[in-house]
């Protein structure tokens, strides 16, 4: 990843700004305006918005996004999981899964670490069934798979209730297949989407979605100041 983005930077020919949060985006058939949360005023051809969906009620646009968008961002995707980090004592190679109503519905090692532990990696469906912080807790959830087993320590990110993401994985509620990401790949303005989010191939989960959106907006946008 970065490999990825430090390629990216050294294409670019303009400064970056990292923690610069953004409060709005006007946008037109001739180009954008962001307004930056201190109140500072960014101009330009052409905005991409990389933001995933649960992070765009943070945003106010004008003109408004299209109504069905609108639901879709209200509604947000069916993504309510999390991702835990659990250390156990001892090297163990363990995988395992677990029917529905277990806080974490898989776990496997993914690290041997030098000091004679492991790392494990689970993922479950729902981040307010369980305290990631809560090593009691999560030892009572391993030893249902395997009673040998010692927590040591166990954390996560809440990504679910991080501002600056709203969701884990971008997973489509029922009906999203077809009124989802499709919603935001309109071209009547300057502002566009790209991201795994809204990724034709690869959509939601993985960053080789983000790269082809991306690339197809990039490409679609110098296009069109070709040709303007």
């Amino acid at each position: 990843m970065r490999g990825i983005y430090e390629s990216i930077a050294a294409d670019l020919h303009t400064d970056i700004r990292l923690n610069t949060p953004v409060a709005a985006i006007a946008h037109d058939e001739q180009g954008a305006q962001v307004t930056l949360a201190d109140g500072g005023i960014e101009r330009a051809d052409a905005v991409i918005l990389t933001a995933p969906l649960g992070a765009l009620s943070n945003l106010s646009f004008t003109p408004a996004l299209p109504a069905k968008a609108q639901e879709v961002v209200d509604a947000g995707w069916n993504c309510t999981g999390f991702k835990i980090w659990i250390k156990i004592r001892g090297h163990h190679s363990f995988i395992a899964t677990a029917p529905t109503g277990h806080p974490i519905a898989m776990a496997r090692s993914e690290y041997f670490l030098d000091d004679d532990t492991t790392i494990l990696v689970g993922f479950g469906p729902d981040r307010t069934k369980i305290d990631w912080d809560d090593r009691d807790q999560i030892q009572e959830i391993v030893s249902r798979w395997r009673p040998d087993l010692e927590v040591i320590e166990a954390t996560s990110h809440d990504w679910g209730g991080d501002r600056w993401t709203g969701q884990t994985w971008a997973t489509p509620r029922s009906g999203q297949f077809l009124e989802g990401w499709s919603l935001f790949r309109g071209t009547d303005t300057r502002l566009r989407f790209a991201g795994a989010d809204w990724a034709k191939g690869w959509n939601g989960v993985v960053v080789d979605g983000a790269i082809e959106s991306g690339i197809t907006t990039a490409r679609g946008l110098i296009d069109e100041f070709r040709t303007a």
